[in-house]
């Protein structure tokens, strides 16, 4: 005699970047394998197992590639996806550096939703001339990088190409271009500049929360969560 089908609850939300309604299923125990390998992995390991569970669990639309998900939009869909399939509540410790003492927070992911600026541009003047299109980075995106070292000056340069959309002058509009075009092209504009299109990327929705609590000295601290990471 066949054992019963099991039925698996489906949810849906709505992304807070592309605004688009996702329908999803809690993801199974013998799909729980790749969220703990993600999580020991190294960055881009964690990419790709987010990007493999939201491709087996995500029921629509149909044409559903976590790859073209802006970052905010995945990291929301996962934390979601977690929350529904184990629970809501993650349990976090913290060791202080003061003290040395370990602190237990609570966190509630029901709670967590990316910090949007709804007065972030993403067509940026660059001087009076000459206009740049950025674009926010998705998974593909992100794959394409060294994402374990992006403190390296050449990657946030690379990150910036890859996000580019367009630049243009008085004359006309440049979208035909490669990726070391691109590069070059960055080195060479002045700090002013440059520091406008890094504005873009600390304007872009992110997922942030802060643990609040007073250690045995006596001094308040707060602890910042800023990531899919921090939250596991």
């Amino acid at each position: 005699m066949a054992l019963p089908k099991l039925d698996v609850p489906t949810y849906s939300i709505t992304l807070p970047v592309s605004q688009q309604l996702i329908r999803f299923r809690a993801f199974l125990v013998k799909e729980e394998k790749i969220l703990l390998t993600g999580k020991e992995g190294s960055a881009k390991e964690q990419l790709q197992a987010m990007s493999q569970l939201l491709s087996n669990c995500v029921v629509s639309p149909e044409d559903f590639n976590p790859g073209e998900l802006t970052m905010p939009d995945v990291e929301y869909l996962f934390i979601q996806l977690r929350a529904r399939s184990v629970q809501n509540i993650v349990e976090l410790k913290y060791k202080d550096k003061e003290d040395g003492k370990v602190y237990d927070f609570e966190v509630d992911l029901d709670q967590i939703y990316p910090t949007v600026h709804e007065d972030a541009e993403n067509q940026i003047q660059l001087n009076d001339k000459i206009g740049i299109e950025l674009q926010m980075p998705t998974i593909n995106t992100m794959t394409k990088l060294d994402v374990d070292n992006m403190e390296d000056t050449e990657n946030v340069y690379k990150l910036i190409a890859e996000c580019t959309v367009k630049v243009w002058d008085d004359e006309q509009v440049y979208d035909d271009f490669t990726i070391p075009e691109l590069v070059t092209f960055l080195k060479e504009m002045d700090v002013k500049m440059f520091v406008k299109m890094k504005d873009f990327f600390e304007m872009a929705p992110k997922l942030e929360h802060e643990l609040h609590y007073t250690n045995s000295e006596g001094n308040a601290r707060t602890i910042k969560l800023e990531g899919i990471s921090d939250f596991f």
